[in-house]
Formats: C-alpha cells, structure tokens, sequence
C-alpha cells in the first residue's frame, strides 16, 4: 500500500512539474522584457514582443508564451527597420515596431555571428501564411526569422515541432482554437516553428 502511494505521489508530482513548467517561462519571460530605448542594434537581432494582434491570445494558449510575434532587424540607409509579417511582409521602422507591441516592451536577443548582411527584397510582399506551414510561398512570423536564418546564415535557429506538439492538454479542443485551425486548414501533424522556439534559441543571446 505503501508503494503504490509513493507511485501515485511521483506520477501527481511529474504532471505538476510538466503543467507548472511553462508557467515559470512565462514568468522569466515577463520578468526579461524591457521598455528601454534600444541603443545597440545590428543587422540580423532579433526583437520579439506580445502583439496585440486578435490571434496573440491564441498563439499564447497553443504555445503557453507570453512571446507572441517576431522580426528580424534590417540596416537600411543607417536606420533600423524590422522586417515582419503583416498582411504581407514588410519593412517596419524598429521604433514603430516596438511601440505596437504590448505596453511597449519587448525582448531583444543577437546571433553570435557577426557582420550579417541579409538579402530581403525577395520577401517584401509575401503573404501571410494563416495556415502556419512550410514551403508554400507564404510566411508567419517565426518563420521567417527561421527561413533567413537557415538559408541565407546556414543556422537552424530550433527544430520544427507538430503542432500536436504544442496543443498539449488538450488545448486543441478549446472551441476557438478548434474553429481557427479547421478554418485556416491546420491539422495536428503539420511542423511549425513558435515565436518562443526562436527566443529559447541557444543561437541566439540578450542584448544588453
């Protein structure tokens, strides 16, 4: 009887620490953001923040982050711009990009490489790729940041993941959830690539 209460108290204690886990993320998360000018920025960061976008809560609930869009920074005429996805993908001066987030915050983090030049003409007016998948001539968010990086830097920023990977606890069965991914054709066994799959990136570091 012993035994099978020690069991029963090890399994309680493993699914307490998988269902807490992200919450702790999420608290290093909110603890990380800053609202500081940025002052430092080179061709090639990465700016990640909580868009107030109607699909944020969404994305925030399938991936338990508080993460919610990404951009990749590009020099232009000695300014910084992001390049983002909106309806389609642009250039965004990083200012700009920054005040649309959440309260103004924001995470800034750098790849180790440096002297990045990135070609993005060929992505400016690409459509956004509401069905969150690879290789079809649209992008979301993160997967841009993971496109650049792979084929034009040679780094694989994260491994793609299922998005049954992500619908843990059955999340995919929220009735908002379940409405949007039948809508945009999202199915359980398709790869993506999260906004906080790159920000936990061991490629990437904070900038301070």
């Amino acid at each position: 009887m012993l035994f099978i209460m020690k069991k029963a108290f090890i399994i309680i204690g493993v699914i307490l620490c998988i269902v807490a886990y992200p919450f702790r993320s999420m608290l290093v998360e909110v603890m990380t953001a800053t609202k500081a000018p940025v002052e430092d920025v080179r061709e090639g960061d990465v700016i990640f923040q909580t868009s107030l976008s109607q699909q944020s809560p969404l994305i925030k609930m399938g991936t338990r982050s508080t993460i919610t869009h990404c951009g990749v920074v590009i020099m232009k005429d000695g300014k910084p711009y992001v390049l983002e996805t909106q309806k389609t993908l642009v250039l965004t001066p990083l200012e700009k990009f920054i005040v649309r987030g959440k309260d103004g915050k924001y995470w800034h983090k750098r790849p180790k490489m440096d002297n990045i030049k990135i070609k993005y003409n060929s992505y400016l007016g690409k459509p956004y790729d509401l069905a969150f998948k690879f290789d079809n001539g649209k992008f979301y968010c993160s997967e841009l940041i993971y496109d650049v990086y792979l084929n034009q830097l040679g780094i694989e920023l994260c491994k793609p993941k299922t998005i049954d990977d992500y619908l843990i606890l059955g999340t995919h069965r929220i009735p908002k959830i379940k409405r949007t991914m039948k809508k945009r054709g999202i199915t359980m066994n398709q790869y993506a690539v999260a906004p906080v799959d790159v920000f936990n990136s061991k490629e990437l570091k904070f900038v301070k």
